[in-house]
């Protein structure tokens, strides 16, 4: 799965590195601990155009009755991103890059109740691609109200290295995938779970870290601080 990320890099350095044609959104803060409910850059196609905007992470379905206390997950299975009434409409019509400066994953630690943080990013410390979907939700008691526009964060069996810390990672696109992702079809789209699923394992670097990151109200560099040797 993936809780908890990074977002360092500005919008002008995601434009040049992902392609992008119009950037429609202002800096976001930069975040150590990017967590669930909080605005997020995602890079979507519009009509042939790429676009780097902001969705809210933690997926709203459009027929939501009211947002609060409504289930509003994080991430989604590729394995059933395409067949279930959740996420599928958004998989095929809906979805997105979401460029992350690394995430963090907690391993179990035998005999030990505190799992240990680990910190992941890539070994030449470019952002990284995870897919996503996304969607709009209206509100049906205001029509005034502004949209939500909302995004998970896809996920796959995990690969390499990470199968020491979790079953579970963001599904990571390489470059060759990007227009695929972003732009296939309704029609075209079935073929991505299996071109997710031919993916190798991704090249990351992982360091044990210090528990700071466990509090989302922490921020900062020093979340990165390496945890002593035991």
């Amino acid at each position: 799965m993936c809780g908890r990320f990074l977002s360092l890099t500005q919008p002008e350095q995601l434009a040049e590195q992902f392609e992008v044609d119009e950037v429609r959104t202002e800096p976001l803060p930069k975040r150590w601990n990017v967590a669930p409910t909080q605005d997020v850059y995602a890079i979507i196609d519009k009509d042939g155009t790429r676009r780097l905007g902001t969705l809210r992470w933690g997926f709203v379905p459009y027929w939501t009755k009211q947002l609060k206390g409504a289930r509003q997950p994080i991430n989604a299975r590729i394995e059933t991103v395409s067949t279930t009434k959740m996420f599928g409409d958004a998989f095929r019509r809906h979805r997105c890059l979401l460029p992350a400066d690394g995430f963090y994953e907690w391993q179990s630690r035998p005999d030990q109740d505190r799992k240990q943080p680990y910190h992941l990013a890539d070994p030449d410390s470019c952002p990284l691609a995870f897919a996503g979907i996304w969607t709009v939700w209206r509100d049906p008691k205001d029509p005034d109200a502004d949209p939500v526009f909302s995004t998970a964060i896809v996920t796959t069996e995990a690969k390499g290295q990470m199968r020491e810390l979790h079953d579970r990672m963001p599904v990571m696109l390489p470059r060759r995938l990007w227009d695929d992702w972003l732009d296939a079809s309704e029609e075209e789209a079935p073929h991505l779970v299996d071109a997710v699923a031919a993916l190798g394992a991704p090249r990351l670097t992982a360091t044990p870290i210090v528990d700071r990151v466990n509090n989302v109200r922490n921020e900062g560099p020093e979340l990165l601080e390496r945890a002593a040797e035991d």
